[in-house]
């Protein structure tokens, strides 16, 4: 009876509740009590494990530099040696989640979670792999990039040729028509050139067209044979963009012909010129109409690669190029947790690259479209900050107000 007396008094000296349930004392349900020196103590699980993390994230703040204030060492402190001593009391408990909230907050983004992760060389080596796996995508991405792209540029630049090339022949076929007239009938020969003078074997007997001169004249035809074999040459190599390296119907004509090339001048225009230019024309007709086959089918195939396909994988690279440097960032600072995948990036990146064409980005900056796909790609938040700008541009009324927002007068 004295030992119980004894006890109790103890009890109340030390400012601890008495350890009797029915006294209505607070259980712990994971919670073993002891009674010692110095009074109720508590050995809970979930505070040991609260002790190591406060102790990595103050580990992590020394190692950085960040500054803590003293009550967060001492709460620390404290549960360690309560912990070594057997338990918890409820005022040492209190301090040490305090001081683990406040080292929560003072090194974020670091977490617990991150540092355990990086300090794991498994799951060290599983970021890694991932930085690994973002990497060969973004490597084969840029390769497809990297093999279209030269070919749609080099298609497009042919095709630009073929149709400068094209009004050029037009309007030399069309001057020099007019400069020299129909061609003479199949009865009248040049049998006997060698005995006349040059200029009737080039005009007839009228000589060259008033106010022109035989220089003028065979510079604009030759000009014009020359534009028309760049046409030819320029629809072949358009072909093998095409991956068509069969020769077409024209190039076996050409190959065909045993004296001349079609393409070519007559050596020493010994005819007249009017029938030399009426040949030269029903052969760049058939070269022209091969020319205009061809750059149609480019126009169509990579058109639809341009506006469609590339758009895509830009953004795609994009986000690649994105997720790398955030992963690096995250590794380095050592706030990278396992787990993110960022698919639905990818996904939300290839669905602006397909749309960004069909909007007007450009703000005062000559931009390509492949670079405004990039972009999305990479700052998706700028993309949909744009299209938020878009929709409040349509709840606007003409007046100024926005729909929701307008009043109606009472």
């Amino acid at each position: 009876m004295a030992d119980r007396t004894e006890a109790s008094q103890s009890e109340a000296a030390s400012g601890q509740p008495p350890d009797n349930p029915a006294d209505g004392a607070p259980i712990v349900a994971s919670a073993v009590q002891s009674t010692g020196a110095a009074g109720s103590v508590l050995s809970v699980k979930y505070l040991t494990d609260k002790l190591e993390e406060a102790e990595l994230l103050l580990g992590y703040a020394a190692e950085v530099g960040i500054k803590v204030e003293d009550d967060v060492h001492e709460g620390i402190l404290q549960a360690r040696a309560a912990l070594g001593a057997g338990g918890f009391s409820e005022q040492t408990a209190t301090k040490l989640l305090t001081a683990l909230t406040t080292l929560a907050v003072n090194v974020r983004p670091v977490t617990v979670e991150s540092l355990r992760f990086c300090a794991d060389p498994k799951k060290a080596g599983e970021a890694r792999e991932t930085i690994r796996v973002y990497g060969c995508t973004a490597i084969v991405v840029g390769f497809i990039i990297v093999v279209i792209s030269p070919i749609t540029f080099v298609s497009d630049s042919l095709s630009q040729k073929i149709t400068a090339d094209v009004d050029t022949a037009n309007a030399l076929a069309a001057k020099l028509r007019v400069e020299l007239g129909a061609a003479p009938p199949s009865d009248q020969t040049c049998s006997n050139a060698a005995n006349l003078p040059q200029d009737q074997v080039w005009f007839g007997t009228n000589g060259p067209p008033q106010g022109l001169s035989e220089k003028d004249i065979i510079s604009d035809l030759a000009q014009f044979a020359g534009t028309m074999r760049q046409i030819n040459g320029y629809a072949r190599q358009l072909k093998r963009c095409l991956f068509d390296f069969e020769p077409g119907k024209f190039d076996l004509a050409l190959a065909s012909q045993t004296n001349r090339d079609p393409l070519e001048l007559t050596p020493g225009l010994p005819v007249r010129l009017s029938q030399e230019l009426t040949d030269k024309v029903e052969v760049y007709q058939k070269v022209r109409a091969i020319a205009n086959q061809v750059q149609e089918k480019v126009t169509v195939y990579y058109g639809a690669i341009a506006t469609c396909f590339l758009p895509v994988l830009y953004a795609l690279l994009g986000a690649g190029a994105y997720l790398l440097r955030l992963y690096e960032e995250q590794i380095n600072s050592r706030t990278f947790v396992g787990g993110n995948r960022h698919i639905s990036r990818f996904l939300i990146a290839g669905i602006g690259g397909l749309v960004v064409g069909q909007f007007n980005v450009g703000q005062g900056a000559t931009i390509s479209p492949f670079a405004v796909a990039f972009l999305v790609g990479y700052a998706l938040d700028v993309f949909f900050a744009f299209l938020d700008g878009l929709l409040q541009m349509f709840k606007r009324t003409p007046g100024g107000s926005g729909v929701g927002g307008s009043t109606s007068k009472q």
